[in-house]
């Protein structure tokens, strides 16, 4: 994102995101981002690629499905975890939508005894542990003690590869990639896209702030654009033995 947008409002969602009211509230803004981005299409690509068929797979923080419904197309058996209740009706109506379904797990991650993480062939999470309370490596901490047989993880926060590797030697990394992809967000009008900033900042936009938005627009395909890049890490790990 612009370092100047960034800087508008870094302070606040780094608190307000962990909370499943706000994934309630922002249910709204999620689906219309989901609409119009390709964010997750090559991990879905990689994902498919690297699993075998028939897994049973637990997926953290599953969104509207993005990368569960997928893997049905390789006969697995998949757990999307999704806390949050608003986005968790966009699972519902993909279920209702589809021959094969998920399973809808409405726990918190945090909620998951350990034990029943070894239940699963695979742990997916997608930009969802840092959300948790005990955050990032407070997860991976929970999930590499699980014994999972394998990990998928993708994440735009960085996370120390040569720490793990040396706090759980009974896993291999078999895959790691960082890559930059568009992370844009889409709007039909202008006041749609105030709507959104407002709802980020819990109040009216001072004029300064709507200059710095403005003066990062674009108009493509009749959708007024937020240009926006990731910095986007994938790992995927697999117990030894």
């Amino acid at each position: 994102m612009n370092p100047e947008l960034w800087l508008l409002y870094f302070c606040m969602i780094e608190t307000e995101i962990k909370k499943i009211n706000y994934w309630n509230d922002y249910a709204k803004w999620y689906r219309l981002w989901r609409t119009h981005t390709t964010y997750h299409e090559p991990i879905k690509k990689l994902l498919l690629h690297l699993i075998s068929e028939k897994c049973r797979i637990l997926d953290i923080g599953a969104g509207d499905g993005v990368l569960s419904f997928p893997l049905l197309e390789k006969k697995c058996s998949v757990t999307a975890l999704e806390p949050s209740t608003k986005i968790r009706e966009f699972l519902i109506e993909k279920n209702r939508d589809n021959l094969n379904k998920v399973d809808i797990d409405s726990r918190r991650f945090e909620d998951l005894a350990i034990h029943e993480l070894n239940e699963y062939d695979l742990v997916l999470a997608c930009n969802s542990l840092h959300l948790t309370e005990d955050g990032l490596e407070g997860s991976l901490f929970k999930i590499f003690n699980s014994g999972v047989k394998n990990f998928f993880l993708v994440s735009e926060k960085p996370f120390p590869i040569n720490k793990l590797t040396s706090y759980y030697p009974s896993y291999k990394m078999l895959f790691y990639n960082s890559y930059v992809w568009e992370n844009s967000f889409a709007y039909h009008s202008i006041d749609e896209l105030l709507e959104h900033w407002e709802f980020k900042f819990k109040r009216e936009l001072y004029p300064f702030e709507k200059d710095k938005i403005f003066k990062n627009l674009s108009y493509e395909f009749g959708h007024i654009w937020i240009k926006d890049y990731a910095n986007v890490s994938i790992a995927y790990w697999r117990k030894k033995g």
